[in-house]
C-alpha cells in the first residue's frame, strides 16, 4: 500500500477522533467559558487591572502622593548646539514607589504653529530605595525648533519653564554637592583661583550659609568666574526631606544637564578637593592626553586619601549621575584608573590658610610649573587685598561651620548597622542664626495636576532654623 494511502488514512482516523472528544466534551467548555465571563462581569475592575499589568510590567495604580513630580530644572538645546540640537533635559524628583522610570511620559513640543509629542527617555539616577523620593533625569530630543514646552502625564498636561542651556566653551567644569553653611571659606578661595587659571569652571549650589561666606562667593564671581545657583533646602523642607543628603544627585544631576554640551570635560568633586595639570597647561590638553594615548577610554577613575572614585569624563560618555559616580559606566568604553605618579586628587586640608596661599605654599604647588604657582599666588594675594574682601575675610575668621558626622563618600560604606536615609540629623546645625537663604519654592504647575517646578528668585537675608 503506497505511504499516501497510509498518511491519507490516519489522518481521517484522528480527525473523527478529534471531532468525537470536541462534541463530548462541549458541555464542558462552554461551562468554563461561562465562568470567566461572569466572574468579569461580577468583578469587571480587578480583572481589567490584571490584563493591564501584565502588559505594563505589573504597575500598581498610583496613590494621590505618588502622582507628585518636582521639577527642579529644564534646559533646552538649540540649533547653536551641534551634538545635542533642539534636545530638552529635564531633571526632577519622584516617590520612590511609583517608579517613574518606568512610566510614559509624553513632551509636547510647541513652534506657534503646530504640536508634535514626543516620548521621554527617562533614566532613575537614584539606584536604591532607602530615600523616599529620588532623582530622575528625562531627555527628548526635538525635530523642531521649540517654543513651549509642556509635559502629559497621565492625560494631565501641564507647560514647563526652561532655561537655555550654558553654551560657553570651558575645558573642564567641576560639579560640587549643595552648601549648607557647611563648607571653608579657605577651601572656596583657593580652588576657585585654581580652576580661573587653568580654564576651568567651578559650579556651586548654595542653599544656605552664613552672610561672610555668601558676600566672598559674591566677589569671586566677579573676580574668578565661578557661578552660584540657589538650591532648594532639602533639609528643611517637610515635604521633601526624605532626599539623600540634601540632594547631591539632583545638583550633579542638574551641573550635567546644565554643561554638558559646553564642557570639554566634567567632574564631580567635593568643595576640599581640586584637580591641576601637571603635564600640560591647561585641563582641556592634560586630560585629552590621558583620553587619547589609549583607546577606548571612557572615565579617568582617581581616589581621594580616603579611597573613594572620583571621575573625570567627556559629558557625553554620562547617562546619569548618583552622588558623583555614573549610574552606568560607558558602554564598551573602558575606565582608566589613574595612578599617583601621573595625575591626582589633591585635598585642602585644615592646615592651608591665606598665608600659606599667597606665598605659594598650597596642596599640589609643588606639581606645578613655578610660573603657574606664582601666578596663583599673586591672583590670591590680589583679591584679597581689595578692601572689600579683606573686610569680608576678617568676619570670616571667627566663624564656624556646621560639621556632620558622615560625608556622602562614606556612609553607604561605614554604616553597619540598618541603613535610614542620610538627612539633617547627622549634622550639628546652630540654631536660629542670621542666614542668607535661597529664595526658591516648588509652585504648584497646575491646579489640575500634581506637578510642581522649582520657582527661583535669588537669595533673601533671614533666620535658619
Amino acid at each position: 500500500m503506497p505511504i499516501s494511502t497510509l498518511l491519507m488514512d490516519l489522518y481521517r482516523r484522528n480527525v473523527q477522533l478529534y471531532g468525537t472528544i470536541m462534541l463530548k466534551c462541549r458541555p464542558f467548555y462552554l461551562f468554563i467559558i461561562f465562568l470567566v465571563f461572569l466572574h468579569i462581569f461580577i468583578h469587571p475592575l480587578p480583572v481589567l487591572r490584571r490584563v493591564r499589568n501584565a502588559y505594563t510590567y505589573k504597575m500598581k495604580e498610583l496613590d494621590n502622593d505618588e502622582m507628585d513630580l518636582f521639577f527642579v530644572s529644564a534646559y533646552y538645546y538649540g540649533n547653536e548646539y551641534s551634538f545635542y540640537e533642539n534636545q530638552v533635559s529635564l531633571t526632577f524628583l519622584a516617590p520612590r514607589d511609583a517608579h517613574w522610570d518606568r512610566r510614559k511620559i509624553i513632551v509636547i513640543r510647541s513652534n506657534g504653529s503646530n504640536s508634535v509629542l514626543e516620548p521621554m527617555k527617562v533614566h532613575r539616577a537614584t539606584p536604591h530605595n532607602i530615600c523616599k523620593f529620588v532623582t530622575i533625569t528625562g531627555t527628548v530630543t526635538l525635530k523642531d525648533d521649540l517654543m513651549d514646552l509642556e509635559i502629559l502625564v497621565n492625560k494631565n498636561i501641564a507647560g514647563l519653564r526652561y532655561l537655555p542651556a550654558d553654551n560657553k566653551q570651558r575645558d573642564l567644569v567641576v560639579c560640587t554637592p549643595p552648601i549648607y553653611n557647611n563648607v571653608r571659606w579657605q577651601s572656596i578661595l583657593l580652588i576657585a583661583h585654581i580652576y580661573a587659571r587653568f580654564n576651568g569652571h567651578l559650579q556651586l549650589y548654595l542653599s544656605n550659609s552664613k552672610p561672610a561666606f555668601f558676600d566672598l562667593l559674591e566677589e569671586l564671581k566677579r573676580h574668578t568666574g565661578i557661578s552660584v545657583s540657589p538650591f532648594p533646602d532639602f533639609f528643611g523642607n517637610s515635604q521633601l526631606d526624605e532626599i539623600e543628603f540634601g540632594g547631591i544627585t539632583v545638583a550633579s544631576s542638574d551641573c550635567l544637564s546644565k554643561y554638558k554640551s559646553s564642557a570639554s570635560f566634567i567632574a564631580f568633586l567635593e568643595w576640599d578637593e581640586f584637580l591641576i595639570p601637571t603635564r600640560f597647561s591647561s585641563f582641556f590638553d592634560e586630560f585629552a592626553n590621558f583620553f587619547e594615548s589609549e583607546i577606548f577610554v571612557g572615565l579617568l577613575e582617581y581616589k581621594n586619601s580616603k579611597g573613594v572614585s572620583k571621575i573625570v569624563s567627556r559629558p557625553f560618555n554620562i547617562g546619569s549621575i548618583w552622588l558623583n559616580e555614573p549610574v552606568e559606566r560607558p558602554y564598551k568604553l573602558k575606565t582608566k584608573k589613574m595612578g599617583q605618579n601621573t595625575s591626582k586628587i589633591y585635598e585642602v586640608d585644615e592646615s592651608v590658610d591665606l598665608d600659606s596661599m599667597t606665598r605659594g605654599k598650597f596642596p599640589g604647588a609643588e606639581d606645578l610649573k613655578s610660573s603657574d604657582r606664582q601666578a596663583i599666588a599673586r591672583d590670591i594675594k590680589k583679591t584679597i587685598s581689595t578692601p572689600k574682601i579683606a573686610s569680608i575675610l576678617a568676619r570670616l575668621r571667627n566663624e564656624t561651620i556646621i560639621q556632620c558626622s558622615k560625608s556622602y563618600a562614606t556612609y553607604y560604606t561605614s554604616t553597619t548597622s540598618r541603613l535610614v536615609c542620610p538627612g539633617a540629623y547627622m549634622c550639628n546645625a546652630p540654631r536660629n542664626y542670621t542666614c542668607i537663604k535661597s529664595k526658591t519654592n516648588f509652585k504648584l504647575l497646575k491646579y489640575t495636576t500634581n506637578f510642581y517646578q522649582l520657582e527661583s528668585k535669588g537669595f533673601e537675608s533671614t533666620v535658619c532654623p
